[in-house]
């Protein structure tokens, strides 16, 4: 696989948020690095880890894995601010988010790729993003360190296009997000107090440029007590839930 890529000669940047992830990121990042080229990055931003993360990244000894300055552990930016940094670093034709807790599957960045150079070519827009689903991976018991498949990532987040609908419901997932570089023109820096990071890139991308969603799952999208976000969603009032609508308007309509 990683050979028939090379020939290809593809820029890739994968940007990837880290916090305390030493227990998975070893697995996610073989998933990732056994697909893509040599001259890809892998770049990942370190809010300020207190474990073992960044010396089971650097144990790598992968010339493609580029560690962002981390954050001091007193201040830390959190998953949507932190994640930036790596976006903003990217030098990629073409942009992958990943969480540090997933497993890509097989033949992912092919089939997206794939799908990146057909709609750019054929492309009414200014660019192309791509959406996928995803298996999700729950603990196979309670306290249990195994992990089984529990559906798919549709079943609980389905996708929808419109920039008005993914306004008022988001269904982008950050994990299952590519997209060409021509994005990060219109979405850096981040307007301030996004809800999440995927929802803001989304929108954007529903205004300014073309989108894509797979109906293939090409991850596993791993849900445990200490993720970032939580699918089944959270306690946030509605009036911040109103905040956050708001402000993400005003910036949409400003870029």
């Amino acid at each position: 696989m990683a050979n028939e890529m090379q020939n290809k000669s593809l820029s890739i940047s994968v940007c990837m948020a880290t916090y305390n992830g030493a227990v998975f990121i070893e697995e996610q990042l073989r998933s990732i690095l056994a697909q893509l080229p040599n001259d890809a990055e892998v770049l990942i931003a370190d809010d300020g880890s207190a474990d073992t993360t960044l010396e089971k990244v650097n144990a790598f000894h992968d010339s493609r894995i580029k560690i962002i300055e981390p954050v001091s552990t007193s201040t830390p930016l959190g998953p949507i601010y932190n994640l930036e940094r790596a976006l903003a670093k990217a030098k990629g034709r073409y942009i992958f988010l990943a969480d540090q807790d997933d497993v890509w599957l097989e033949g992912k960045v092919a089939r997206v790729l794939s799908v990146l150079e057909q709609s750019s070519a054929t492309a009414r827009k200014q660019g192309v993003l791509v959406l996928h689903d995803a298996y999700l991976l729950v603990p196979a018991e309670e306290k249990c360190s195994e992990f089984c498949r529990a559906g798919r990532l549709s079943d609980i987040r389905p996708f929808a296009v419109g920039a008005f609908r993914n306004w008022f419901k988001n269904g982008y997932t950050g994990c299952c997000m590519a997209f060409e570089r021509t994005l990060l023109d219109r979405t850096l820096p981040f307007p301030k107090n996004l809800p999440m990071h995927d929802q803001w890139l989304g929108l954007v991308a529903e205004r300014f440029m073309n989108v894509v969603y797979l109906d293939e799952p090409l991850v596993e999208y791993r849900q445990h007590k200490k993720n970032a976000t939580h699918i089944a969603g959270g306690t946030t009032s509605l009036v911040q839930k109103f905040k956050w609508r708001l402000n993400l308007m005003r910036a949409l309509l400003s870029r």
